[in-house]
């Protein structure tokens, strides 16, 4: 029936069809919010100098919800091809891009967080550990060690040991403490963003390394440009699998 086949599309889409029953209702408002929470993710992680805690769950939940979207548009295209019927080739066709939609923000949230790593592998090694996920963890750790031999091999030639630590970032563990020293990190203390605030979360103190910062009164709807540092801790859900306080323009 139209109803059940239109209830396939309309789990990726914003709006609710007429045809819906309550059930469906539920699953769809779900769904959605478990999109958006990837568009803002992504869209959080595209304008924040560091990387952000990665959405282990919401990921997982998210490519779950793709494969069996998958199969359920594979059924309808085969359907559609077999019957000849117009509109049922129009609502595959429809979800099929609908579909490739949603997995274009799952691989650009992705791979904006796989540039990141490259840009500063040994930092997200020594500081953000508990940001990444296992598989970005080792793909880290497998960056360092490439980066590691390609340096040894080309100092090597040097006979100053002045170019030879010229990649100490790379470097060995007894070079440890010189290390820090060379280490690239993203500007994150100065970074300037806009953000908006998502709720209503009154005075807000304001980070400046000290207990005594200055505070500020932020209203739902409110957009400010501001420190990154200052305004971090708003991206995070002030509960357990909430919703963020304030997103990243």
């Amino acid at each position: 029936p139209f109803a059940r086949r239109t209830k396939v599309l309309r789990i990726l889409f914003e709006k609710k069809s007429p045809t819906m029953e309550e059930d469906d209702d539920i699953e769809i408002n779900e769904n959605v919010k478990l999109y958006e929470t990837l568009k803002r993710a992504w869209n959080d992680e595209k304008n924040a100098p560091i990387l952000l805690k990665f959405k282990s769950t919401e990921v997982a939940r998210f490519q779950t919800l793709l494969a069996s979207r998958e199969r359920e548009i594979e059924e309808m295209e085969n359907s559609a091809n077999e019957s000849g019927d117009g509109n049922e080739m129009l609502l595959s066709a429809i979800g099929r891009e609908e579909l490739n939609r949603a997995k274009y923000v799952l691989r650009s949230y992705l791979r904006t967080r796989i540039k990141k790593i490259q840009q500063f592998p040994v930092h997200v090694l020594q500081r953000e550990r508990k940001a990444v996920s296992g598989k970005e963890l080792a793909f880290t750790e497998e960056l360092v060690k490439a980066y590691d031999v390609h340096a040894q091999s080309v100092l090597a030639n040097f006979p100053l040991k002045e170019y030879q630590s010229a990649f100490m970032e790379f470097g060995d563990e007894k070079n440890k403490k010189e290390e820090l020293t060379m280490v690239s990190h993203p500007n994150e203390a100065n970074k300037m963003v806009f953000i908006r605030i998502l709720e209503d979360v009154g005075m807000h103190q304001l980070d400046d390394g000290t207990d005594e910062g200055d505070k500020i009164d932020l209203e739902k709807g409110k957009i400010l440009f501001c420190k990154f540092q200052q305004f971090k801790g708003l991206l995070e859900s002030s509960e357990e699998g909430g919703t963020p306080r304030a997103e990243l323009l």
